[in-house]
C-alpha cells in the first residue's frame, strides 16, 4: 500500500497543499449533490468551449472561467499517480477518441449488414449507425468553439452505402411483390438522412428509389401520384424519365385508375419524355381497358419496330435480366413471360440471320438459360448440340448448365453418377474437350452429392454466372448446404472419392473445392477432426496458387475477380473446423489449427476474432488456458474493411468489452482443492493486461470498463484485494480518464468488500474536501463500511456534514439520503449496537423525510387524485394500511427489505440475551415458562408487534423472519 493511503491522521489530508487550496476557493462554490462528477475536479479541467461546462461555470462568475479549479489535486491522487500540474495546456479542447473510434465500427457493421442483403439486419445496423452519427456529431460540436456545419462533422459513412441499402430493400420488396410499412419507413428515413443528416446531394437515382417505395407500398401513406408531384416540386432540376412515369402509371393501372393513368400519360408526352417499351406495354393495357383499341394498336406497332431494331447486346442483356427475374420472383406475371419469349425469339432470329453473330458466346448463354427455364435443362443441351461451333461455349456456360440440372443433382448417389452428369453436359457444349475443368464445376457436384436440398436452394444463384461463386462463399461455412439435413456417412464417402479423383487430375485444393467436404466432416453428428485437419493442411500447403486463375482466361473482369476470391483462404473457410473443436471441447486441436493459420498469414476481422475468442474461452478449464487463447488469437492480423481505420492487430472497442465480459463470467476452481466452492479470481496482471492492450490498440478504456472490473473483483465469493489494488494502480496511470461517480462508488465498494476501511474513509474525506458530487450509493457504501468496522462516530459525522452542506445549497434538490442510503444507515446503527435507535428512525424520521421529498418532487402515483392536498401526516396515516408508492411503482419509505434487516438483527439480539439469561440460571432443568416469558418480551417481539400495528400491509411479508433462529 502506498504511504499516502495508510490509515493515519495524515490520511484525511494527504496533500500539504490541500488546506491552502481549499481556503482560496471562491466562497460561491459550495457542495452541490447534483453537480456532475465527471467535471474537472477529478483529473484535468475540461475545455471552456464545452456547452455543459459553460452552463455550470457561468454560475460562479466570469473569474472562474479563465483558470482551472485549484482544489483538483486534493482528489486527483486517487486516479493520477503522477498528480500532474495544472497548466493552460490542459484546457485545450480534445475530441472524444472513444466516440471517434466507434464511428468506423458502426459503419463497418452497416456495410456487413448490407452484404447480407437481409432487410432486418440492414435496418437494425442503420439504427445503430444513426446513433453513432449523433454521438459523433455531438462530440465534434462539443469540442469546437464555433458552429459546426453538417459537412464539417466528418462522419465516415459513404453515400454509396446508404444507396446500396435502399436498393436492397427495394429489390427485396420487388421479389415479394409489395413493400411492408417498416421497409417503406426505413427507405424514407434513409432518403431524408442523406441530405439532412449526412449532407449528401440528392441524385436522380435517389429520387427514383424514393418513388419506387411509394409505388411498391401495400398501404402507402401518400398516394404515388401526390408523391410524384411533391418530388418534382421539391427538386425542380429533376427530369423524370420513362421509368419514373411508368412506375406511377403502372400503379394506377393495377388499381384500375385508367382515366388518371391516361391523364398522366398525356402529361408525360407533353413534357417530352422519351417513351420506352415498359411504359408502352402498360399503356396498351390501359387503352384496352377503356376500349381505345386505336391507341393500343399504335403502341403495338411502335413496340414491333423497336424490337426489330434492338442490338444484339441489348437483346442479350434483356433476356438475361428477364430470366433472372423469372427464376427469383415468387410470382411471375404473364406479361413478363410474354416479353421474355418475344425477346428470346428475336435474339435467336438475330443469331440465325447474321453469321458473324453466330459465335457470340454471351448471346448463346442467354438463350440456353432461357431454354432451361422454359423447357428444361435437357432441351437446353439439345439446343447446345445443334448450335455448337468452336469457341461458342466457354467454361461459364458449362457451370451454368450444370447448376441448372437441379433434379439430376438432387438424385446423385455416387461420385460416378456425378462425373457422368458432368461428362454429358460437357459433351453437349464441348465435344472436343477443349474446356479445362477446375474446382468450380466439381464443387457444384459435391454440393449435389452432399445435400439435395442444398442444390435446390442454390437454383436462384445458379442463374447468375457472376454471383454464384460469391454465394457459395457466403453461405453457412461456404458449403451452401441446409443445416437441417446433415449428409449421411455414405454421402461423405462418395464426396471424398470424388475429391480424391479430382486431386488425382491435378486440380489444386482451393477453398472452393475443399469447403463442401470440409463442412461435411465438421457438421457430422460425430465430427471427424483428423480428416478435416488434413483438408485444411492441403489448402494451406497449396495456398499460393494464383497461377491456376492465370491459366484460365476468363471471359469477363467480374469472373476474374470471382476466381481470385475462390483462391483466397479466409477464416470463414476454416470456421467449421473451429466449430467442431468447440463442439468436441478439443482445445488442443483448436490451438494447433490457429497456429497453422497464423503461420500461413491468415487475417481475421475484429468481429470474427472476438467471436472466436469468446467461444474458445468457453471450453477452457483454467485461467492460463483462457488467456492463452486470447494471446493466440490477438496476434492474428486483422483484415480491415474498406473505409475504416482498423488496427493491424487486436480487437475493436466492442470486441474488447465483450471479451472482458466473457472472462468475468468464467469460474475455475483451484486445482489443489478441486472440490472447493470458492472460484479462483482472474489473475489481475492478465485481466488488466487486456485493458492495456485495449489502450494500445487505440481504444482508451472508459469508466464503465474500470467499474466492471472493480465490481468483478469485489463481488467474488471471496473478494480479491490484489485485483482491486491493481485496478486502482492502473486508474492512477490513466491520466486521460475523467472518473465519473459510478466509478468512484465502485472503487469505494471494492475496498469495502476487500476489508480495507481506511481506503474507503480516505476517498470519502477527499470527496468532502473537494465538494464533489455524491449520491445514495456513495452513502450506502460508506455506512456499510462504518457499520462493519464499528465506526459509528464517523458515520454520524458524515450524516451531519451531508445535511449541513445540503442545507447550504438552497433550492429544491433531491437529498443524497435516498431510501437505499437510509437502509444502510439503519443497518450501520444496528451493527454498532444501536438497534432501538434504528427502529425509531425507521418508523419516524426515515418515513417522514422520504414522504416529504416525494411530495416536493411530485413523485407520488396518487398525487393527482388528492388534488395537491397531500401532507406528510396524511401519508403517514395512509402507510399504516397500504403502501405509499411513487410513479415508478416503488414503495416510498420503509419496505420489506428495511424491516427484514431490522428483524434479523432483533432476532440476533433476542437470542444473545436469551443465552445470557440461561447462563445466569443455576444448573439443572430450566423452566420452559421462564424461557417463553423471556422470549415474549424480547425486542424482536416488540418490533413485530409494532410492524403489525403501524405497517399492517407489510406484516404478512416479514412476520416469519427471525422465528427459527437457534439459541
Amino acid at each position: 500500500m502506498l504511504p499516502f493511503l495508510t490509515p493515519s491522521p495524515a490520511l484525511v489530508r494527504p496533500s500539504s497543499r490541500l488546506a491552502p487550496r481549499t481556503q482560496i476557493r471562491p466562497k460561491q462554490q459550495v457542495f452541490l449533490p447534483g453537480r456532475p462528477s465527471s467535471s474537472s475536479a477529478f483529473v484535468q479541467p475540461l475545455p471552456n468551449t464545452a456547452r455543459h461546462d459553460q452552463d455550470v461555470e457561468g454560475q460562479d462568475g466570469a473569474a472562474t472561467q479563465t483558470r482551472p479549479r485549484p482544489d483538483n489535486a486534493a482528489f486527483s491522487h486517487f486516479f493520477d499517480k503522477r498528480t500532474p500540474s495544472y497548466t493552460q495546456t490542459s484546457t485545450k479542447p480534445k475530441a472524444s477518441h472513444e466516440i471517434a473510434s466507434a464511428s468506423p465500427d458502426a459503419v463497418t457493421a452497416f456495410r456487413h449488414a448490407i452484404g447480407t442483403r437481409e432487410p432486418a439486419s440492414i435496418i437494425e445496423a442503420y439504427q445503430l449507425l444513426i446513433q453513432a452519427q449523433q454521438r459523433h456529431a455531438q462530440g465534434v460540436r462539443n469540442s469546437s468553439s464555433r458552429t459546426v456545419d453538417i459537412p464539417d462533422i466528418g462522419f465516415p459513412v459513404r453515400k454509396a452505402d446508404i444507396q446500396t441499402a435502399v436498393r436492397h430493400l427495394v429489390k427485396h420488396a420487388q421479389r415479394e411483390g409489395y413493400m411492408a410499412p417498416h421497409l417503406v419507413q426505413a427507405c424514407h428515413r434513409m432518403f431524408q438522412d442523406m441530405s439532412q443528416l449526412f449532407g449528401f446531394r440528392i441524385a436522380p437515382t435517389d429520387l427514383h428509389r424514393q418513388l419506387q417505395t411509394f409505388c411498391l407500398s401495400d398501404s402507402p401513406t401518400l398516394h404515388p401520384c401526390e408523391a410524384f408531384e411533391q418530388l418534382r416540386a421539391s427538386y425542380p432540376e429533376w427530369q423524370p424519365n420513362s421509368s419514373e412515369w411508368g412506375m406511377v402509371i403502372a400503379y394506377l393501372e393495377q388499381h384500375h385508375s385508367n382515366d388518371h393513368a391516361i391523364q398522366l400519360w398525356n402529361e408525360a408526352l407533353g413534357a417530352g419524355v422519351e417513351i420506352e417499351d415498359p411504359l408502352r406495354n402498360t399503356m396498351i393495357k390501359v387503352f384496352l381497358a377503356v376500349n381505345n383499341t386505336a391507341e393500343a394498336d399504335a403502341l403495338r406497332q411502335q413496340l414491333a419496330q423497336d424490337d426489330a431494331h434492338l442490338g444484339i447486346d441489348t437483346l442479350t442483356a434483356t433476356v438475361e435480366e428477364l430470366c433472372i427475374l423469372a427464376s427469383t420472383s415468387k410470382q411471375v406475371d404473364a406479361e413478363s413471360m410474354r416479353k421474355l419469349r418475344t425477346h428470346a425469339t428475336n435474339l435467336r432470329n438475330a443469331l440465325d440471320s447474321n453469321s458473324d453473330l453466330g459465335t457470340d458466346s454471351s448471346a448463346w448463354q442467354a438463350l440456353l438459360r432461357y431454354e432451361a427455364i422454359v423447357a428444361g435443362p435437357a432441351h437446353a443441351l439439345q439446343m447446345a448440340r445443334k448450335a455448337f461451333k468452336p469457341g461458342v461455349f466457354d467454361y461459364g456456360v458449362l457451370c451454368m448448365l450444370l447448376r441448372l440440372h437441379t433434379d439430376e443433382l438432387n438424385d446423385l448417389q455416387s461420385s460416378d453418377e456425378a462425373l457422368e452428369l458432368l461428362d454429358r453436359i460437357q459433351s453437349a457444349i464441348d465435344p472436343k474437350r477443349t474446356i479445362q475443368l477446375d474446382d468450380r464445376c466439381y464443387s457444384i457436384l459435391m454440393l449435389g452429392l452432399l445435400s439435395p436440398s442444398g442444390s435446390g436452394q442454390d437454383d436462384a444463384v445458379a442463374l447468375n454466372q457472376d454471383g454464384d461463386l460469391v454465394a457459395d462463399q457466403d453461405t453457412d461455412g461456404g458449403g451452401g448446404r441446409s443445416p437441417r439435413s446433415l449428409p449421411s456417412p455414405n454421402q461423405v464417402r462418395e464426396v471424398q472419392l470424388l475429391y480424391d479423383h479430382v486431386r488425382a487430375l491435378g486440380v489444386p485444393p482451393t477453398p472452393l473445392l475443399v469447403t463442401p467436404l470440409l463442412t461435411a466432416y465438421c457438421e457430422a453428428f460425430l465430427p471427424s477432426l483428423p480428416s478435416a485437419m488434413k483438408l485444411v493442411q492441403d489448402m494451406l500447403e497449396h495456398g499460393s496458387l494464383p497461377s491456376l486463375s492465370a491459366r484460365k482466361q476468363a471471359s469477363s473482369t467480374r469472373r476474374k475477380a470471382s476466381r481470385s476470391r475462390s483462391l483466397a483462404i479466409g477464416i470463414s473457410i476454416v470456421r467449421p473446423v473451429l466449430d467442431a473443436c468447440i463442439k468436441l471441447k478439443d482445445l488442443a486441436s483448436a490451438r494447433d489449427l490457429l497456429s497453422r493459420l497464423h503461420e500461413a498469414g491468415i487475417a481475421i476481422e475484429p468481429a470474427h476474432k472476438t467471436d472466436l475468442m469468446r467461444r474458445l474461452i468457453s471450453i477452457t478449464t483454467s485461467w492460463p488456458e483462457a488467456f492463452n487463447v486470447y494471446r493466440s488469437l490477438s496476434r492474428f492480423p486483422t483484415s480491415p474493411s474498406s473505409g475504416t481505420r482498423t488496427p493491424s492487430r487486436g480487437l475493436d472497442e466492442r470486441g474488447y468489452i465483450s471479451l472482458l465480459q466473457s472472462l468475468r463470467a468464467l469460474t475455475f476452481s483451484d486445482p489443489k482443492t478441486p472440490h472447493s466452492a470458492t472460484p479462483l479470481p482472474a489473475p489481475p496482471e492478465e485481466l488488466l493486461g487486456i485493458v492495456q492492450d485495449m489502450r494500445s490498440a487505440g481504444h482508451p478504456p472508459s469508466c464503465a470498463v474500470y467499474t466492471s472490473i472493480l465490481d468483478y473483483y469485489a463481488k467474488l465469493p471471496q473478494p480479491c484485494y490484489l485485483g482491486v489494488q491493481a485496478t486502482h494502480e492502473m486508474l492512477k496511470l490513466d491520466v486521460e480518464l475523467e472518473p465519473d461517480l459510478p466509478l468512484i462508488n465502485a472503487l469505494m465498494n471494492a475496498y469495502n468488500r476487500a476489508d480495507e476501511p481506511a481506503m474507503v474513509l480516505a476517498i470519502w474525506d477527499s470527496l468532502m474536501a473537494t465538494r464533489q458530487e455524491i449520491d445514495g450509493v456513495t452513502l450506502s457504501v460508506f455506512f456499510d463500511t462504518a457499520g462493519r468496522h464499528g465506526l459509528l462516530g464517523v458515520a454520524r459525522k458524515a450524516i451531519g456534514t451531508v445535511r449541513r452542506v445540503e442545507g447550504q445549497g438552497g433550492g429544491v434538490r433531491r437529498s443524497a439520503m435516498t431510501k437505499g442510503a437510509w437502509d444502510s444507515w439503519l443497518e450501520c446503527l444496528a451493527r454498532c449496537g444501536r438497534l432501538e435507535e434504528a427502529i425509531e428512525l425507521a418508523f419516524g424520521e426515515m418515513r417522514k423525510t422520504l414522504f416529504t421529498e416525494a411530495i416536493g418532487a411530485h413523485d407520488l402515483d396518487d398525487a393527482g387524485d388528492q388534488g395537491g392536498a397531500l401532507t406528510v401526516t396524511l401519508l403517514v396515516m395512509k402507510s399504516t394500511q397500504a403502501p405509499v408508492k411513487d410513479r415508478h411503482g416503488q414503495v416510498v419509505g420503509p419496505d420489506a427489505k428495511t424491516m427484514g434487516t431490522l428483524l434479523r438483527f432483533a432476532a440476533h439480539e433476542r437470542d444473545r440475551r436469551q443465552k445470557r439469561l440461561m447462563g445466569n440460571l443455576s444448573p439443572g432443568p430450566t423452566d420452559d415458562s421462564v424461557v417463553s416469558r423471556g422470549r415474549g418480551t424480547s425486542i424482536w417481539h416488540t418490533l413485530r408487534a409494532r410492524i403489525r400495528e403501524e405497517l399492517s400491509w407489510l406484516y404478512p411479508q416479514v412476520k416469519h423472519i427471525g422465528e427459527n433462529t437457534p439459541l
